[in-house]
C-alpha cells in the first residue's frame, strides 16, 4: 500500500483482492504494519511518554488481535485501531492516576475526542503552536509549567519549593493553562487565515 493510500485510508482493488487470499494472521499483520506508526502517534499525543506509549501500543495490538474476527475488512482499520487505542489510553491513565504526569480522566477523554480522526499533521501543528506559546510566557509562568509537567511535581511539592500555598499554585497553573489554550487557539486561527 502506498503512503498516500495509507494516509487517506483508500486502497487499490488489487489490495482488496489480495486480502481475500490472505489468512487472518497475514491480513492482521499487514494492516497493523501499515497503520502502526499513526496509531503510535495518536497514543503518544495523549501520553507524551515514549515508554508508556509503546506499552499502550502493545496492549492495543493485543486487543486488536483478540477482536480481529469482529473487524470488517471493508472498513477503515486505522479508525478501528484508534478507537481501541483510545480506550487503552484511558484505561492506562485510570490506573496511573497517582502519577502527577497524567491528566485527569475527563481531560484525557476530551483529548481523545479531539484527537480522534485527526491527522498527525494536526497534532504537530498544535504542538508547534504550544511551543511558540510557551516561549511567549513570562519566565515565572514557564517555570511553573515546566515544574508541573516536565518534572512531574505536584502542587504540594511546588508550594514547598516556591514558598506558596498549594491553592495558589493550583490557581496559577489554571491561569497559565487557560492563557496557553487561548494562545494556541489564536495561533492556529492565524495560521488558518494565512492558508
Amino acid at each position: 500500500m502506498s503512503r498516500s493510500e495509507e494516509q487517506d485510508g483508500s486502497e487499490s482493488t488489487d489490495d482488496s483482492r489480495r486480502r481475500l487470499d490472505q489468512s487472518p494472521e497475514e491480513l492482521f499483520e499487514d494492516l497493523l504494519s501499515a497503520h502502526q506508526h499513526r496509531v503510535y502517534g495518536y497514543i503518544f499525543a495523549m501520553l507524551r511518554d515514549t515508554a508508556d506509549s509503546q506499552d499502550v501500543l502493545q496492549q492495543t495490538a493485543v486487543i486488536l488481535w483478540q477482536k480481529f474476527e469482529q473487524f470488517d475488512p471493508d472498513t477503515d482499520f486505522f479508525r478501528w485501531a484508534v478507537t481501541v487505542a483510545r480506550y487503552e489510553v484511558l484505561n492506562f491513565t485510570k490506573y496511573r492516576r497517582r502519577s502527577r504526569m497524567y491528566f485527569n480522566q475527563d481531560l484525557m477523554e476530551q483529548l481523545a475526542d479531539d484527537l480522534s480522526g485527526q491527522d498527525n499533521d494536526f497534532v504537530e501543528t498544535r504542538r508547534a503552536a504550544l511551543k511558540q506559546c510557551l516561549q511567549k510566557l513570562p519566565e515565572a509562568d514557564r517555570k511553573l509549567i515546566e515544574s508541573r509537567y516536565s518534572h512531574g511535581l505536584g502542587s504540594r511539592q511546588m508550594s514547598e519549593i516556591l514558598g506558596r500555598s498549594p491553592s495558589s499554585i493550583c490557581n496559577s497553573l489554571r491561569r497559565v493553562r487557560e492563557a496557553l489554550h487561548g494562545c494556541i487557539e489564536h495561533t492556529l486561527l492565524r495560521e488558518d487565515s494565512k492558508a
